[in-house]
């Protein structure tokens, strides 16, 4: 015994942790916590042992938070797709009522000839557009887009991808161009917004009357 205490001495002074000294010798850490208790390391290895320490703390915190999020992230998808099964196919009143909502959210409002849409989320955009189709019955001609784009996003390329997205043609598009809000300067994430934000335009008086007044009705529900 007295052979391993002196080990554990030797190998406690060269700057190694309890766990170590057990895993070498195999004398349980409460065993050398007693033996040890008075052993001072010299000044050099005192460093060197409480930098390793922080250095193997920061590697478990570090590790332990990632695997939090990768569990996180795995319940949270769970539930999303669990949720998502709630949602079925769109009647037609049910697709009715969600674009007035979206229009009354997104949409312009203050224009008295024309019906404009801007989201940068491609969904919300396609289900705009059934909307304005099957709902609204615009004509093909009378859609018309503009593409706002930002310093990572080419015009050609937002061009391309919105027209996939709407199906509107190419040569409906209007000028592209480039803005950056003194908000958002130098702030939002370069792959943020990798296609730039879209405008759906309609010219077209009576309906945006008739969504104005679609949302007047909607109000009044609440």
């Amino acid at each position: 015994m007295k052979a391993k205490q002196y080990s554990a001495t030797l190998l406690r002074k060269q700057g190694k942790s309890y766990n170590e000294i057990n895993q070498i010798l195999g004398v349980p850490k409460s065993t050398l916590s007693y033996w040890l208790k008075d052993v001072e390391m010299p000044v050099g290895i005192k460093k060197k042992f409480w930098h390793k320490t922080r250095r193997k703390w920061a590697y478990n915190i570090t590790q332990f938070n990632k695997k939090r999020a990768m569990l996180a992230q795995e319940r949270a998808e769970k539930i999303q797709y669990l949720a998502s099964q709630d949602i079925h196919k769109l009647s037609k009143r049910e697709l009715f009522l969600v674009g007035v909502a979206l229009y009354w959210a997104e949409g312009h409002k203050r224009s008295r000839w024309r019906v404009d849409f801007s989201n940068a989320d491609p969904g919300m955009i396609k289900l705009m557009m059934r909307f304005f189709r099957e709902i609204c019955h615009v004509r093909e001609d009378r859609f018309f887009a503009a593409v706002q784009i930002h310093p990572n996003v080419t015009a050609e390329g937002a061009v391309n991808y919105w027209s996939k997205i709407t199906r509107i043609p190419k040569n409906q598009f209007l000028k592209t161009y480039s803005r950056v809000t003194p908000s958002s300067k130098g702030k939002r994430t370069i792959n943020r917004l990798p296609y730039g934000t879209l405008r759906v335009s309609v010219s077209h008086m009576e309906l945006i009357n008739k969504i104005k007044g679609w949302i007047l009705g909607l109000e009044k529900l609440i």
